[in-house]
């Protein structure tokens, strides 16, 4: 009886959710529109990813603003997001950049709009793609190869076998195997699985979640695997919201992200003890990932640590959180009263000329600037 009273008391107790809900998906989304206004180049790429993969169509008018940013990245960005939303009002200015090397002279940009327009209906421009992918830039080929991956045409898994075959860089390879694992190419799927069990923490990390995407059977077990102890814990954790994409909860690797969060510091001191390699030290990668991998676990109360990270220093940690924070609190968020026509209309006033619109703000009321 003893033993049985200690088992259920050392069952960790659920926590509740103490961050109102409303505000905190009002807080957070906050927190993405106005880091798509950031400074930092890559604060706005990650706040475009996140409103890219939450908000989605509700922010084309930030994703068409980043057509025009300065820096190719935040481009790329906004061009991939405006083709995975399929919004519309982009599309003069997609033509434009894919028409005059001019108005974009950025050779991976230029991927990012063929994919755009061919989402948007226009493929005049997609055999384009298979010359980038041979390009000489290796950036330049990654890309392509990706966005070949995101259009879905069959058709391109023989030049992109073709480049794998003599493709020596192993970033370059790695987006090659993941864009052919989603156009179908079950041996592709496989090589996916060696790279997230290889040598080189970048391509495990950039892999990890090419598999929770390409799926398939065998995915949840080797994401199981990964979250195994003996792995590097940034490992870990990325497997653990991939596992959770998938439909698999894992209890202790739920608590590894909340601990990674709350100090990352440690958590990593701690790994560094048990293992023979490199020894890892990067914090906010870790808390990024972490937040990243919480979204995934649809348990709401995870929100009470994400939420002090809408005002973490690193712009990625804040986008990782807030993304989360959407996610979770989906089911609260505010929705406008539906407004109704009255049943009798009275006697047309004389009409008065309609207020100029306002230019839309990327700050919301409340927002910290």
């Amino acid at each position: 009886m003893i033993v049985l009273a200690c088992l259920v008391g050392c069952i960790p107790k659920e926590e509740k959710l103490t961050v109102d809900p409303a505000k905190g998906y009002i807080d957070a989304k906050t927190t993405l529109l106005q880091a798509a206004d950031d400074r930092d180049p890559a604060t706005r790429l990650h706040a475009i990813e996140a409103l890219a993969r939450t908000v989605r169509e509700e922010a084309g008018a930030i994703f068409s603003q980043g057509l025009t940013d300065e820096n190719p990245a935040v481009r790329f960005a906004a061009a991939l997001a405006i083709g995975d939303v399929r919004h519309k009002p982009s599309l003069p200015t997609l033509l434009k950049m894919a028409g005059d090397k001019e108005v974009e002279p950025d050779k991976r940009v230029y991927c990012a709009v063929i994919y755009a327009l061919f989402r948007l209906g226009d493929d005049s421009h997609a055999g384009d793609l298979a010359k980038l992918l041979f390009d000489t830039e290796r950036e330049v080929r990654m890309d392509a190869a990706l966005a070949m991956g995101k259009i879905g045409e069959p058709s391109a898994m023989g030049p992109l076998r073709t480049l794998l075959a003599n493709e020596r860089d192993e970033g370059v390879k790695a987006q090659l195997v993941e864009s052919l694992a989603l156009l179908g190419d079950t041996r592709s799927a496989q090589v996916i699985e060696a790279y997230t069990k290889g040598y080189f923490l970048d391509l495990r990390l950039m892999a990890i979640p090419a598999l929770g995407r390409a799926g398939g059977v065998r995915a949840p077990r080797v994401l199981r695997d990964l979250i195994h102890v003996r792995h590097p814990v940034r490992v870990r954790v990325a497997a653990a919201g991939e596992l959770a994409r998938l439909g698999h909860f894992d209890r202790g690797a739920y608590e590894l992200c909340l601990a990674s969060i709350r100090d990352p510091e440690k958590v990593l001191r701690d790994a560094a003890k048990r293992s023979r390699r490199l020894t890892d030290t990067d914090a906010a990668s870790l808390k990024r990932l972490a937040a990243i991998s919480l979204g995934w676990m649809k348990r709401d109360m995870a929100a009470n640590v994400l939420y002090p990270l809408l005002k973490d220093a690193d712009g990625g940690v804040r986008a990782a959180a807030a993304m989360s924070m959407l996610r979770l609190l989906k089911p609260y968020r505010p929705v406008a009263p539906e407004v109704k026509e009255p049943a009798t209309r009275p006697a047309a006033a004389k009409a008065k000329p309609a207020p100029a619109p306002k230019r839309a703000k990327l700050h919301t009321a409340g927002g910290r600037d």
